[in-house]
């Protein structure tokens, strides 16, 4: 039966499976690669907000057993469903930002209003259309 996997993540991800080996050294026992892309504008300049991958059984059973991939459901950014959807449908329901995602405009606004209604001092964040 096949599975499909719905991400958010922006970059592909290689998700492996460690066993102890000789000398308990790790061995790849297997991996499995999710996409990635969303959020990433692709050649025709056409965004998507979240992709989805088509996996094996044996595949979402190794994955079963990543703990990246345990945390990446856990933080909402990747989840397993057994129905081939629109990846942007799926994706509504899942994390589309981290810490790490740029600050829009929307963001910086919501900061200065934050920032009034506490007393402190407002930041100033440039921005793309603060500029000349």
């Amino acid at each position: 039966m096949t599975q499909f996997v719905y991400s958010t993540l922006t970059c592909d991800q290689r998700y492996t499976l460690w066993v102890k080996g000789g000398a308990d050294l790790p061995v790849e026992a297997g991996f499995v690669l999710v996409k990635g892309g969303s959020n990433v504008a692709d050649g025709r300049l056409i965004t998507p907000i979240g992709v989805r991958t088509e996996i094996s059984d044996e595949e979402y059973a190794l994955l079963l057993d990543s703990e990246v991939f345990k945390l990446h459901v856990d933080n909402g950014f990747v989840t397993v469903e057994e129905k081939k959807v629109d990846p942007e449908v799926v994706a509504a329901d899942l994390n589309t930002r981290d810490a790490s995602a740029p600050i829009t405009d929307a963001d910086a606004e919501a900061q200065a209003a934050d920032a009034a209604a506490t007393g402190q001092a407002s930041v100033v964040v440039s921005t793309n259309k603060n500029r000349g």
